[in-house]
Formats: structure tokens, sequence, C-alpha cells
């Protein structure tokens, strides 16, 4: 008899997504050694394989279409609402095949990060389907459709497939989830970070004094920064996930198979990007200043720029200064400054595991789960 399997669908928008259900991961696997792990999924494979190594098996495929972006900060309302109504189109075919395949692995349960298809495909095999997330597709729509009412049906049939989860664990920092028909929330879900502060800046060849600032702009590239101007302010350095030609001594370029950017987070002073769930929950996690920009009509920036206010020292930036380099201000703001005393539990994967396991019908092979 094959060891059991959990099936993990999980939208490809962004990182965010991928990198909380990462967290899950590891821990579910510390709890159950035996457990057969699988990602379904567009987003990028080297994100599991860095984290968890052979001990998940990645099945590449879109499960679902989130927004199309011009990139990091421009999206476009309609063409994500024409995107998904075609892949909406092939709904019927898509469930079924999903769900032989759950079948054909021996899945004893899906969780989803939030592909709607996730919970009609585990109801289709006969297996429960747990949603974990702080926002669903249908939320974020919504304004979408209000304003051009010619894909209204599109809200519908997403309500109804999430309608078809046995559970939401809820994550702080959501909107409304009211699709969902039995919720229970749960604590912050933030990876680890295998390496301290110290270490990470070493690495770096930087001292506890230099203030280190991560640019972080989730799955897309965002051009147009004026990096030379950030030569300028030689008081700072900057890490960006990436190698940028021409960019002045104090900005480096970091790439994930160096230092992971969790880690960078981790080590830094503060932190400039756009609001999105990874990000924030990695940075409130460990305590990390924040200054954000807008990032269109996305209905999630509202609750996470709440929590960063709430949780850390935040500020905002406009497009316009971000783009042009006019940081200072906004750095000056937040770097060194104090921070709330109300802080977020981050022990959100442990509570997950523990749910998942009984879901599934698994009893934890070493006792209690760590967070």
């Amino acid at each position: 008899m094959s060891a059991p399997a959990v099936a993990f669908y999980i939208t490809g928008h962004g990182l965010g997504h991928a990198t909380r259900m990462v967290a899950v991961m590891q821990v579910l696997r510390e709890a159950h050694p035996a457990v057969r792990l699988f990602a379904r999924t567009s987003a990028p494979p080297a994100l599991f394989a860095a984290h968890l190594g052979a001990a998940v098996m990645v099945v590449p495929g879109a499960v679902d279409v989130g927004t199309v972006q011009h990139d990091s900060l421009r999206l476009d309302k309609p063409a994500s609402l024409t995107a998904y109504a075609a892949f909406l189109a092939e709904r019927p075919d898509r469930v079924q095949s999903e769900a032989r395949w759950l079948r054909e692995v021996g899945a004893a349960l899906v969780v989803g990060d939030i592909p709607p298809l996730a919970f009609e495909a585990a109801a289709a095999a006969g297996i429960p389907g747990i949603a974990i997330t702080n926002f669903s597709w249908d939320w974020i729509y919504a304004s979408y459709v209000a304003q051009g009412q010619t894909q209204a049906s599109l809200l519908r049939q997403i309500r109804e497939a999430y309608g078809r989860a046995s559970l939401l664990l809820r994550l702080p920092l959501h909107g409304d989830l009211s699709a969902f028909p039995v919720i229970r929330d749960i604590p912050l879900i933030a990876r680890r970070v295998p390496r301290d502060r110290r270490a990470v800046r070493a690495a770096l060849g930087i001292t506890e004094q230099d203030p280190l600032v991560v640019l972080s702009f989730g799955g897309f590239d965002l051009y147009g920064i004026d990096f030379g101007r950030l030569g300028r302010l030689d008081g700072y350095r900057f890490a960006v996930s990436r190698e940028v030609v021409g960019a002045p001594g104090n900005v480096l370029g970091v790439p994930p198979s160096v230092i992971r950017h969790d880690e960078l987070v981790a080590a830094a002073d503060a932190v400039i990007t756009k609001p999105g769930y990874g990000i924030v929950s990695e940075c409130l996690a460990h305590r990390i200043p924040v200054v954000y920009t807008s990032r269109g009509e996305f209905a999630e920036y509202g609750p996470l720029v709440e929590g960063l206010h709430r949780y850390t020292a935040a500020t905002f930036i406009s497009n316009a200064d971000l783009l042009a380099g006019r940081w200072e201000p906004a750095l000056r703001k937040v770097v060194g400054a104090p921070l709330p005393a109300e802080r977020l539990e981050v022990t959100g994967a442990a509570v997950a595991t523990r749910v998942l396991l009984e879901a599934a019908g698994l009893a934890a092979a070493v006792g209690e789960a760590r967070p």
C-alpha cells in the first residue's frame, strides 16, 4: 500500500500563495514524514525545490487565472475577466480531469490556496477539500464585474466552487470570504528562515550598522526604477533578488540561489514593496518596517495596508516617487522607528497541519507539529 498523499492546488499569481503553502508543507512533512506531497500549480518549481527538495512533486499547470498584469504595479481588469471566462468554459472537463488525477495519485486530501477548481475536483474525487487563504477570487473580481456586468456569471460559478470546500482556514488580514460555508480562523503563516540576521549580513558583506533595504515585488518584475539615483543614498544598502546591470555600488543584486528572499527580508531594516500577503506576512513575522506603494485596483490592498500600520512601522510612497528613486523621505520615517506593541501570532502552519492531518485521517508520527 502506497504512502498517503496530500495534493496542494496553488494559484501561480504572485508568489505569496506558494510561499505560505511551502511553510505548511514543511510542517506537515515533519509531522508525518511518510506523507507524499503534490503541488499542482503554475508557480515556479524552483521555489518548492529550494525549501522541500524532493519531498514535494510539482505538477505544473494552470489551475486558475488570477489577474492579468503588465508588471508588478499595473493590472488589466477586462483581460483578467476575459481570461477567467475562457478558463471556466472548460470547467466540466477540468473538474473531471483533476478528479481522475487525484484518484490516480491516491490523494486523501486537497488543500487549496485558492483556485476554485481545487474544491470541485476534491468533491468529484470524493475527498475533503480544505481552503487556506486571506482572500478569494470572487471578492477580487467583484469590483471588476460591477464595472462591466457582462461577466457577472463568473462570480456565481466561482462562489459555487468555493461552496464545495469542506472547510476554510481563514488567515489574518482577510477580506470577504462568505462564499465558504464553514470557516475557522488560524494565525499568520510565514516561512521559516534558516539563517539569522547576522549570518545573512555577513554573506552580503555589510555590518549591523549598515541600513539594509530590500526591494520586493513578488513574482513580477518592476521596470523603470532609477537605480542610478540610489547611488546618492550612500547611507543605505539596497538588495534586490536579481542582478541589476549598471547599478551603483550600494545596490546589491542577490539571486535566490545565493541568499533566499525570505532571508533577505528577515535581515533587513526596511522593505520597499507593493503589498501582497507573502511579503506582508514575512515583514510582520520578523517585525520589519515597510515602505509600500499602490498596486492598482486589487481588493486585498486595503486589509494588508491596515495590517502594516497596525503591526509594524509603515509609510506610503507614490508610484512616481518609487520609480524615480525618491526614497529617502519615506525611509527616514520607518528605519529605526518605534514598532507597535501589538504583534501577530505566527503559528498558522502548525495549526493548519493539525487540521489537515485530521481531515486526511492521518496521525502525526512525531508529536505536535511545531511552528
